[in-house]
């Protein structure tokens, strides 16, 4: 085990104690691992206290999940003590629900997040599985158990935190809507469904509508949040008898009693604690408001009666439970009273008619004003003046910690919000294109508005983000609504290892904190306070210049195309094209912005105007490509060094040179032979390697090449990745590394997962080559900072995770020769060489093309390979071109049938090459083989111009507009060809096609 010295541990006494705990139960593979894991954790102490809980009370099996060997297993570690450091509360959640500990050993997609259907299927399976009948428990349980993935995602650096946020929301719509559902049924039951008549005179049910207003309105839910809500229900008496307990039930009793449940599930105390702290004060008339209202009331109050600071409230107002056409409605007639500047047609009564759940016309709204929506202003000085006051009174009172409140105090995240829907509000009557809830989407708006200059865009972004991100940290430690900083020192400095690595000591976090809140009370006190000044002036001229002119030298965005003018003309006249389509000059804006915030990124793109121009095309057809470029704008340097050719009749893009994808490189060398520090080696692995992959894949949207030859050249890009990876790991003289998969047949691909297979000769130890693996997995798989290299995948190895990690050619042989399955045999023809030993991972590949001679014999391999590929076709819908018919999959079927059926074993590389030498031995016709040729490269171009434009895998065509319409263009650019009929109808062709010879060969 390694030394425990340098774990900056509280009380060394009692950790020390801990770890002998430890050690007694958790395997030689984990316990070995600890110490640096508890190094590099924000709190070794606590982290330490419940691994050892977890230890004592959890069952073998449980612990029997660290001493496995998979990658999956290896990450287990790490993610427990992520998650004990950072959080009392879910750590005991994970130790009381230990189950959760084996869906985390499962976890493949911990970089996906998960929307409101995957936690609908979530919960149906979890409460399927459950006996209990208090819904309220459950859901608080459920609750605790989903948010032990999302703040492992966020606390690994996984996802944004907008991802994080909108995923906390997305689990509270659908906790809100199960609570809705449970009451709903139990007043049902006691009274009867509620009844009246619509305009044609028929029963019908009334509608009855959650909405969601503050946070969890904006989809940007804190962990320990309260949530806002509004209950409406539709207009109309009640029709028809009530029956059990009050037989004359009007409907609005029966919805009032509705909006009390639904809160009384919510709110109440279990032993998993609340689902959630409900807050109505929002709603009409607040705490002296019904509960629930009727849709007609709730816009008359609005037009009539609510304070300005009511109508800011529904800047991010949002539907989240029940009938979702009733929210629709409300928000629609309440948005020309929020966005005071509105037409005629926002207007109910003003323009077309809209109808109440009665179908009685709601009530007009007062007649917007044409001038700029100032009050607005007023409202958001006035409520800063009272938070102050407020927040002055309790300090002094001694009710409060005179600590920093990061959400509270003067530069705060509520001055943000505040700033923003005061901005949202002056400017969002005429523009409705600024109508947005989120703060973090609302101000990208209003910097692409040119509302909000460069500079100050970029402030309040970057301190909204950390000042959220100080936020989540202080609640995940006990699960409390806290916002203040904590004022003894060991806790301030967990927090400042959790949140930034530029704070050393609390001293340093507290001061970062302040520089950050300082920045935007300044930005706040110019844009906001300014009209306070305007009497007798021009106040919106005025508004819109403090708005838009920062004190320094950064500008808003109209003032850095004036200084482009003048620091390079060049880049100017790109940046200001008029042709420019409106997706690729949004992403052009957004990049240049981002390029502006530094002296280094802006000198990098005065440089290389021309690679600025270049990336126009990317812009336009790839958000992946565009947010590498925005969040790394020194890539720009990449687009110009990238030299290739084009396509007949097209403009020139580069030069004559060509890339060179064979040499061998030498950042790569680098990371394998410096005597780096450990973190500093991985985190030069990513980065080198994400460099190589932007690089492709830029080169593949600009030149349109070949997929064969991109995917060529990401195959190298993960190859030399491997090989680093080993050198890292320090592996034994007899090991080696082989693939398969993908990566086997060299069609590697953005996003794709590598399949290794690990093999040791007999003299090795199987632990030092067992060893070897482990660490190469960690190096290319475990999440850091900087991301991952790409997931790794061994269970292709001989009885998958079940057996061991690394094997012997002689093993390899017997599996095959006796145990192997016929889908097995098929996946073993894409064996190929990666590194570490060759001779051995040659022997290891011939010995097992030996052994499956036994496949050669009888019918039973087409037989087992059809009912693999039928059980594949069944596992998806029609749309996915992988698995359904004629899809890649039965062009992959075919050939590795034929090689495993004809005993040819020499035969490698990617589809396209097994297919013309099997036609080259008279194994497949000619006009088979152009059919299923033809096919495999549209399908994997689709494949790979989706994964460029989205960044992901996907088993269907893109359903956004813009995504789709890329897809079909650029596939049919590096094809070559158009589609007459379009994509949709030449892959219903194909599969046909392809469909045809697959059953003629496999039989």
């Amino acid at each position: 085990m390694a030394s425990t010295v340098k774990i900056p541990f509280r009380d060394r006494l009692v950790a020390e104690q801990n770890l002998e705990r430890i050690r007694q139960r958790l395997s030689a593979i984990a316990y070995d691992a600890l110490p640096n894991l508890l190094a590099d954790s924000t709190d070794p102490d606590s982290a330490l206290n419940l691994l050892e809980r977890l230890c004592a009370t959890a069952e073998e099996p449980v612990l029997k999940l660290f001493a496995r060997s998979t990658p999956r297993d290896q990450a287990l570690l790490h993610y427990v003590v992520e998650l004990f450091a950072h959080s009392q509360f879910l750590g005991e959640t994970l130790i009381q629900n230990s189950d959760l500990l084996h869906t985390l050993a499962r976890e493949k997609n911990l970089d996906r997040s998960h929307g409101r259907e995957d936690y609908r299927e979530h919960f149906a399976r979890f409460a399927s599985r459950s006996l209990e009948t208090d819904v309220a428990l459950l859901l608080a349980r459920f609750k605790k158990r989903e948010y032990v993935r999302i703040v492992l995602r966020d606390v690994l650096g996984i996802a944004t935190l907008a991802e994080v946020t909108a995923e906390i929301s997305a689990l509270s719509d659908v906790l809100i809507e199960e609570a809705l559902r449970s009451a709903s049924a139990d007043l049902q039951k006691r009274y009867g469904a509620p009844q009246t008549t619509d305009a044609q005179g028929r029963a019908v049910e009334p509608a009855f509508t959650v909405l969601a207003l503050g946070k969890l309105g904006g989809n940007e839910l804190n962990y320990s949040s309260d949530i806002d809500l509004l209950y409406l229900f539709g207009d109309g008496e009640r029709h028809g008898e009530g029956r059990g307990e009050l037989r004359e039930t009007t409907n609005r009793e029966y919805f009032i009693r509705l909006a009390q449940q639904v809160t009384e599930t919510l709110g109440k105390v279990t032993a998993e604690g609340q689902v959630f702290r409900i807050d109505l004060r929002l709603r009409p008339q607040g705490r002296e408001g019904e509960p629930a209202v009727a849709l007609s009331h709730a816009h008359r109050y609005y037009s009539e009666r609510a304070h300005d600071w009511e109508l800011q409230a529904l800047i991010k107002v949002r539907h989240s439970a029940g009938d979702v056409g009733l929210a629709r409605e409300f928000i629609r007639g309440v948005q020309a009273r929020v966005y005071k500047g509105g037409t005629e047609e926002d207007i109910p009564g003003g323009g077309p008619s809209l109808r109440s759940g009665s179908g009685q016309s709601a009530p007009a709204s007062l007649t917007p004003p044409e001038r700029l929506n100032f009050s607005a202003i007023e409202t958001a000085l006035n409520t800063r003046d009272k938070i102050s006051n407020q927040r002055r009174r309790a300090v002094a009172s001694g009710q409060e910690s005179a600590s920093i409140d990061v959400k509270l105090d003067r530069g705060g995240i509520r001055d943000i919000e505040f700033l923003v829907q005061c901005l949202q509000r002056v400017y969002g009557g005429k523009e409705r294109w600024l109508r947005s809830g989120g703060t973090l989407f609302s101000l990208q708006k209003l910097h692409d508005k040119q509302h909000l200059g460069g500079k100050d865009f970029h402030e309040l972004t970057l301190a909204y983000e950390f000042l959220r991100k100080v936020e989540h940290r202080l609640q995940l430690r006990r699960g409390q609504q806290v916002h203040r900083l904590p004022e003894s020192q060991d806790e301030l400095r967990v927090i400042a290892r959790s949140v930034t690595e530029e704070a050393k000591t609390g001293e340093e976090f507290r001061d970062l904190v302040e520089q950050r809140m300082a920045a935007v009370a300044g930005i706040y006190q110019r844009i906001i306070h300014s009209q306070q000044q305007q009497e007798g002036k021009d106040r919106e001229a005025e508004f819109r210049l403090a708005a838009t002119i920062e004190s320094s030298g950064d500008q808003s965005y109209q003032q850095l195309l004036e200084r482009l003018a003048a620091d390079s003309p060049a880049l100017y006249e790109v940046a200001v094209r008029r042709e420019l389509a409106s997706h690729t000059r949004r992403n052009l804006h957004r990049f240049l912005s981002s390029a502006f915030t530094g002296s280094e990124r802006y000198g990098a793109i005065l440089r290389e105007p021309q690679a600025v121009e270049r990336a126009l095309r990317l812009f336009g057809a790839s958000d992946y490509l565009t947010e590498m470029l925005i969040r790394h704008p020194e890539e720009i340097a990449t687009l110009a060094r990238l030299r290739g050719e084009n396509r007949a009749g097209e403009a020139p893009l580069f030069g004559n040179e060509p890339m060179s994808a064979a040499s061998a490189d030498p950042v790569f060398d680098y990371v394998a032979q410096a005597k780096l520090a450990h973190p500093e080696r991985l985190a030069l692995l990513r980065q080198h390697y994400r460099h190589r992959v932007f690089a492709a894949a830029a080169c593949d949207v600009m030149e349109l090449r070949g997929v064969y030859d991109s995917l060529a050249e990401m195959t190298t890009a993960a190859d030399e990745a491997t090989q680093a990876a080993l050198a890292i790991a320090g592996a034994p003289a007899g090991f080696a590394v082989v693939a398969l998969g993908r990566l086997g047949t060299e069609e590697f691909d953005v996003a794709s997962d590598a399949d290794l297979l690990f093999i040791h000769d007999e003299g090795t130890d199987i632990k030092a080559a067992t060893r070897a693996a482990e660490r190469m997995m960690e190096a290319l798989a475990s999440y850091t900072q900087e991301g991952t290299v790409f997931a790794v995948d061994p269970r292709l190895r001989p009885r998958g995770a079940e057996g061991e990690l690394v094997t012997t050619p002689k093993a390899l042989a017997q599996y095959f020769a006796t145990e192997a399955q016929a889908w097995e045999a098929l996946t073993y023809t894409k064996l190929r060489f990666v590194t570490g030993n060759e001779a051995l991972a040659e022997q290891a590949i011939a010995t097992t093309q030996q052994a499956m001679r036994r496949f050669r014999v009888g019918n039973a391999l087409a037989e087992e390979v059809r009912a693999m590929r039928t059980k594949l076709e069944k596992s998806d819908s029609a749309a996915n071109f992988k698995v359904a018919p004629g899809g890649f999959y039965d062009v992959d079927f075919s050939a590795s049938y034929l090689l495993v059926r004809h005993g040819i074993g020499e035969t490698r590389g990617n589809i396209r090459e097994r297919l013309y030498s099997l036609a080259e031995r008279g194994l497949l016709s000619d006009a088979d083989c152009a059919t299923l040729d033809a096919a495999a490269e549209l399908l994997r171009t689709l494949e790979h111009v989706i994964r460029l434009v989205l960044g992901r895998a996907r088993k269907s065509l893109p359903v956004v507009e813009h995504a789709r319409e890329v897809t079909e263009r650029l596939t049919g650019r590096v094809l070559g060809r158009a589609f007459a009929g379009g994509l949709e109808q030449e892959l219903a062709q194909s599969a046909a096609q392809v469909r045809a010879v697959y059953e003629r060969i496999v039989r």
